[in-house]
């Protein structure tokens, strides 16, 4: 595994410093296999300062006031006229005052924010990727950021691979005003097209307990799981009998030339289909050591699935 540190070459794109951190971003194309990342920045925390200055306030103030009247017949006054059967309506009159908003000079407490350095940091970040398949990559990115005292990691992929985050190490200690971190993360690529190949789910049926369904050709059983949900349908509600992942002993497979099928025997799982109607849902996945970094780039391809309706009578 080839090393080179602070080389132009390695396409290292360096954002500008800022107060509180700096980002860097390493292009994986397939020569390099590693990297190492230096970073600086601040921890910093917020507090705030007080200033008094000169402005302009307003208070209201009563300038007289006016009177308003209501009912009554008489001109200005709108009511029901006055006739046999209904009474003389009569007049209410009241005072209200007139207010107006008057300027005078004043002054403010403002509240002003700044920020205080607590230490400053310097972070040593190795990205270290492994390519197990040999196929060759158009550009994986991997965009590391320090930001005050925390480091992460973000990926931009090409969907050509599965970015496997296989080990995150992050270790800091202080000397003096200075925060060091050595950081390493460790990086698997996993061919998506395979994967995806695989999670094509077609025909499920069910004969003498055996659940069995068609998928892709599986090219490599490690990075396929399956669970299994089995219900009992009832009139107003269903109730679960099995919901779980099934263990790679529980699931059988049959390689065959134009795809593969995969075998469950709901027997052994506990499940006694007798008399009633049921519902079988195969479900198959992507499964993979560490954690997909890249999984927005997959959306819901990552896991296929098929529902059987059985009834026995």
């Amino acid at each position: 595994m080839k090393m080179f540190v602070g080389l132009l070459s390695l396409a290292l794109s360096f954002a500008s410093i800022a107060s509180s951190g700096e980002t860097k971003t390493f292009t994986y194309d397939g020569t390099q296999n590693s990297v190492e990342l230096l970073l600086k920045g601040e921890k910093t925390h917020t507090e705030y300062r007080y200033e008094q200055r000169q402005t302009t306030c307003y208070r209201t103030e009563t300038v007289g006031y006016r009177t308003i009247c209501t009912g009554g017949s008489g001109p200005g006054y709108p009511g029901p006229r006055p006739g046999p059967g209904y009474p003389q309506p009569g007049r209410n009159c009241y005072r209200e005052p007139i207010y107006r908003q008057v300027a005078y000079p004043c002054t403010q407490t403002i509240q002003i924010p700044y920020e205080v350095t607590d230490f400053y940091v310097d972070a040593r970040v190795i990205v270290d990727v492994a390519n197990l398949t040999g196929v060759s990559t158009p550009g994986e990115k991997f965009i590391v950021t320090l930001q005050g005292d925390n480091l992460s990691i973000q990926t931009v992929g090409s969907k050509k691979f599965f970015l496997m985050l296989k080990k995150q190490d992050l270790r800091a200690n202080m000397n003096g005003s200075v925060k060091f971190i050595d950081g390493l993360y460790a990086i698997e690529l996993v061919e998506a097209t395979p994967v995806l190949k695989a999670l094509t789910m077609t025909n499920i049926s069910i004969e003498n307990s055996i659940l069995s369904f068609g998928l892709g050709p599986v090219a490599n059983r490690a990075n396929i799981g399956f669970s299994l949900v089995v219900v009992k349908k009832k009139l107003g509600s269903d109730t679960v009998l099995f919901d779980r992942e099934l263990d790679s002993s529980e699931v059988i497979i049959n390689a065959a030339s134009a795809g593969t099928s995969a075998d469950v025997n709901v027997q052994t799982l506990g499940v006694n289909l007798s008399g009633g109607k049921y519902g079988l849902t195969a479900k198959a996945f992507y499964k993979a050591a560490g954690t997909l970094m890249n999984q927005s780039q997959f959306g819901d391809v990552l896991e296929t699935s098929r529902t059987l309706l059985y009834t026995i009578r």
